[in-house]
């Protein structure tokens, strides 16, 4: 039996009790804001998560807990294309990576996409019944009981980070006199500290790190309380209103209805230059309005120096990927270790070309115009 419905009138923790005492197994499709996500179960348990946000891609887990370079990870995507393989089992065959440790960062993968989808504000369900999982995929066998448990202590968390932090542009800078006193500090809260210079965002940090919101999130509310941050900036535009507009926005690009959709978008961005979910969504209409597409063959160079670029006022996005351009690897081999969809990106690096950050040169050989992540 297959059941649908919002988020809003039955929430996660009911529908994962409910597939986990009936014992089914099929695919729980969760549909929210910017993301879709495939939950599949065998039996009441759940052996995998497919997400469409590039942050929660293996790859990505990865090289957050710096097992894989980059440029390995480029290099085993391209041989996942080739061959067809798991990118763990690449992974493992070239001894980058363990089974245990493979096995083990999976896990957390699925287990942090499914405490992810416990914070969305809105967003619908449908289960698939006795529909097996569309992708190839390590399988689990993971216990409802404990994800619920903790899903319901994220969103009780979440709630108690959003009075102090309000939202994703949040700025905060480090006390280094309270620091001193509390030397010597673990791992996570030493990698945070250096990172926070009272000008970079949650969400650029975020990106920087490789890390789920909520953890970062986390991590300050944590250093805040220990008095070793302040907050310059609470952040927290995204209210309502905006929700509205950009609820709307989005349903324009899905009836492809993008001149509506753009003028929606840019009239949010004037009252709220700040907010990035509006700044991702028009990159992207933007680079569907184009008449002409870019080659991801094309090889990116810079075409102005370090120091122009530094002064390029470049968004964070738009950093991240102006930064990995090193004149030998392909836009495709960019957009494949990014943490973004394939369509911001490709607007992105149009954007950058257009203003003339960037230039292009034709790669010897070319790929095959079927990509993959």
């Amino acid at each position: 039996m297959g059941l649908r419905g919002d988020l809003s009138t039955m929430g996660l923790e009911d529908i994962l009790q409910w597939l986990a005492v009936g014992k089914k197994t099929g695919i729980l499709e969760l549909k929210g804001f910017l993301h879709t996500k495939r939950v599949a179960f065998q039996d009441g348990k759940i052996t995998s998560v497919w997400s469409s946000d590039p942050r929660e891609y293996l790859g990505q887990y990865l090289l957050a807990f710096n097992r894989i370079t980059e440029d390995q990870l480029r290099e085993a995507l391209a041989t996942q294309e080739d061959e067809n393989q798991l990118l763990g089992r690449i992974l493992v065959n070239r001894q980058l990576v363990t089974e245990v440790e493979i096995r083990r960062i999976v896990q957390l993968k699925v287990e942090e996409s499914i405490f992810d989808t416990f914070l969305w504000s809105s967003g619908t369900f449908e289960f698939h019944d006795g529909q097996p999982p569309l992708q190839k995929s390590m399988l689990l066998s993971l216990d409802v009981t404990g994800i619920v448990l903790e899903g319901a202590r994220r969103v009780d968390e979440w709630k108690r980070i959003r009075n102090l932090i309000k939202g994703g542009d949040a700025l905060l800078a480090a006390i280094p006199e309270t620091i001193a006193e509390m030397l010597p500090l673990s791992p996570e809260d030493a990698d945070m500290l250096s990172r926070l210079d009272g000008y970079k965002s949650i969400d650029q940090l975020v990106i920087e790190m490789r890390v789920p919101e909520f953890k970062a999130s986390k991590l300050l509310f944590d250093l805040h309380e220990k008095g070793m941050v302040r907050i310059l900036h609470p952040g927290g535009k995204l209210g309502d209103h905006s929700s509205l507009q950009l609820q709307r926005a989005r349903q324009l690009v899905e009836k492809q209805k993008l001149q509506e959709a753009q003028e929606e978008l840019r009239h949010l961005l004037q009252e709220q230059p700040r907010l990035q979910e509006a700044t991702r969504m028009l990159q992207v209409v933007e680079h569907l309005l184009q008449e002409n597409t870019i080659d991801e063959r094309l090889v990116p160079e810079l075409a102005v120096t370090i120091e122009d670029l530094m002064q390029a006022q470049l968004g964070p996005n738009e950093a991240f990927l102006a930064t990995r351009v090193n004149a030998v690897w392909s836009i495709h081999d960019i957009i494949s270790i990014s943490p973004f969809p394939q369509e911001e990106c490709l607007a992105i690096f149009s954007k950058l070309l257009k203003r003339g950050i960037l230039k292009v040169q034709k790669q010897p050989g070319g790929l095959q115009p079927e990509y993959g992540r």
